[in-house]
């Protein structure tokens, strides 16, 4: 069972690799409408003020956040697994944010460490997160928050972003299930497919729980009666709900 966990991460990893540069420009050219107009906004408000915390953004990609996060006052650290994006956010230096290479499985931080877990759409790129939210538990301080913005395992399906609205069945919906595509942002498909894990909410409520957190909070990140009223992209783009954010506290 440990191999089999082990060549799904490497394989996940490999992918990411591959991925990198297309991630960075659809970060640094703010092609992705999900985060620049919805789910940034979304994370930011629930982690709120921050100036003096400690930080990990856990699965940082090229940075982007870490780099928010620096800039309102916070001290962070940010990991991911692929090096092309480490390197990335690394060529991008913000004063209060640095950058590692890590598995967040295995994070080569210290106990008791940090304020604030940021995971921002991590957690569907992990086939099993329960070794990860248990890194979590072991690096937050006692009452620190855990927040993980990911897709909604109610009823995220394969090509929602091109409007598709199956509905996910029971038989389905209480087993673990993985997602492979490949990413279509902004008319721009990734070199790499990718498999997004999704599994039941009471598993999230489950795993948190045994780890030692608490849900403090459960929000659904959509867009505004505006935005789908006047804008055709959000009508087709967001066809159910699609996003989850939980916020946890360390006991």
């Amino acid at each position: 069972m440990e191999d089999t966990a082990q060549a799904i991460a490497n394989l996940t990893r490999e992918r990411w690799e591959a991925n990198a540069q297309y991630w960075v420009k659809v970060i640094r050219e703010r092609r992705d409408r999900y985060r620049t107009e919805l789910t940034d906004a979304a994370v930011l408000d629930a982690v709120g003020p921050c100036a003096g915390l400690r930080v990990l953004d856990a699965g940082c990609g090229e940075g982007y956040l870490s780099r928010t996060l620096a800039s309102m006052g916070a001290d962070v650290t940010g990991v991911d697994a692929a090096q092309g994006l480490v390197d990335a956010a690394s060529s991008h230096p913000s004063p209060g944010a640095e950058f590692l290479r890590a598995s967040v499985e295995d994070l080569p931080l210290d106990d008791d460490q940090y304020d604030l877990v940021l995971c921002n759409h991590l957690f569907s790129h992990l086939q099993d997160p329960s070794r990860a939210i248990g890194e979590f538990a072991r690096v937050l301080k006692s009452g620190g928050r855990l927040i993980l913005l990911t897709l909604h395992p109610c009823f995220y399906v394969e090509n929602s972003e091109q409007g598709a609205m199956n509905s996910v069945p029971a038989a389905q919906y209480f087993a673990p299930r993985g997602i492979d595509q490949r990413f279509m942002v902004d008319g721009m498909e990734s070199p790499s497919m990718i498999t997004s894990w999704l599994r039941p909410l009471e598993y999230y409520a489950g795993t948190l729980r045994d780890a030692g957190f608490v849900i403090a909070d459960l929000r659904e990140p959509h867009p505004t009666e505006e935005q789908l009223r006047d804008d055709p992209w959000w009508r087709k783009g967001f066809p159910m709900a699609m996003f989850l954010l939980l916020i946890a506290e360390r006991r």
